[in-house]
């Protein structure tokens, strides 16, 4: 497919096949935040160029990284799985109807719950300024900066971060040579990649408050790709490790030091799900756990569910969701991406409307 000239395609022709592949997919949030996300984006009318009716959202149920990229390149998975959330697949009347219905609602909500808020700025909308570091990365790696007539966006989970491994792809990122692909890019005429898990990680505990460029420590468990991203991002932060072996052993593309987890700790994560009780680092400050279920209970359980320790996945999820949109789908748009608390506030309430008709 020829690209066509960025400056007189015809905006409302840009659309997007987005996916989340892996195995299993079915509890995934992904597909409801990429359209919360692709909601908000409208708002600014004719200055986004993405539509939500040119759009399409799918799970792709594989342990295969050649599946994955074969529903990019053509449109088919090797089956199409029920969302846990609706009890139906996307593309299915039921599905992509309470999908409507959830994006409504959420978007009815325009103030982020205060109990979300960040530690160092309560503002729950991104300033718009004229200054855009994501973009300016975009264009020293030659990433397209404006969105193309058919574009593919795919999240990666377990067990494919770890499989991609090709001079054909384009990264944005040191992903690949850490094993941790988990964001990929069609625009029509080559693959782009990157890791967004690690740069999640640290824009949480930023708007928790952690000050990372003055070292601060984070505590990790786990070897995998999400572990491995987390902490190259940490440490390019400026920020150091403590890390305990689980069923894998940290290991990074190069040396780092390991501090003692008895030192005090800044933030902590949790891979394996192996520290519930916060034993293996008893001096952190905050905990994270990156799995989630599906919530029950009023809205007022919800909320309070996210603000207690360890946090819950939906954070990770949210904020690693949000910098796939700034460094690698859409960096021209990143000061206009909704924030941190308010996509997770229009996330709570969009699973609350889900769960009435489950």
């Amino acid at each position: 497919m020829m690209l066509k000239n960025y400056a007189t395609q015809d905006a409302n022709m840009a659309q997007v096949r987005y996916a989340i592949s892996g195995s299993p997919v079915t509890h995934s949030l992904s597909p409801l935040l990429h359209n919360l996300v692709l909601a908000n984006l409208e708002k600014f009318g004719d200055d986004i160029e993405l539509k939500s009716k040119k759009s399409s959202v799918h799970l792709v149920d594989t342990r295969a990284i050649e599946d994955a990229l074969g529903w990019g390149y053509a449109g088919h998975a090797p089956h199409t799985p029920d969302w846990e959330y609706t009890a139906a697949p996307f593309g299915k009347f039921r599905t992509d109807a309470l999908l409507k219905k959830a994006i409504d609602a959420a978007m009815e909500i325009e103030d982020a719950e205060q109990c979300l808020a960040s530690v160092s700025d309560s503002n729950p909308v991104v300033p718009l300024t004229s200054e855009n570091r994501y973009l300016e990365a975009a264009v020293r790696c030659q990433l397209p900066t404006q969105c193309l007539e058919n574009e593919v966006w795919m999240n990666l989970t377990s067990p494919l971060k770890h499989q991609l491994v090709s001079e054909a792809i384009s990264t944005i990122d040191d992903s690949m040579r850490l094993q941790s692909v988990n964001t990929l890019r069609w625009d029509g005429q080559a693959w782009w990649c990157a890791s967004v898990d690690g740069s999640g990680v640290v824009a949480l505990a930023q708007h928790h408050g952690v000050d990372i460029k003055s070292g601060a420590v984070l505590g990790i468990i786990g070897g995998g790709g999400a572990a491995r991203s987390t902490a190259d991002a940490w440490l390019k932060a400026g920020g150091k490790i403590s890390a305990l072996p689980g069923r894998r052993t940290l290991e990074l593309p190069y040396e780092f030091e390991s501090q003692p987890p008895t030192k005090s700790i800044d933030f902590s994560v949790d891979f394996e799900g192996s520290d519930s009780d916060g034993s293996l680092f008893p001096n952190s400050n905050l905990r994270l756990n990156p799995a989630y279920s599906i919530q029950t209970g009023e809205l007022e359980t919800r909320f309070s569910s996210l603000i207690t320790q360890p946090l819950d996945g939906r954070w990770m999820l949210v904020a690693q969701h949000l910098e796939a949109w700034k460094r690698l789908w859409t960096p021209q748009y990143a000061n206009f991406l909704p924030s941190l608390e308010l996509l997770l506030t229009q996330l709570v309430h969009a699973e609350n409307l889900l769960e009435k008709y489950a």
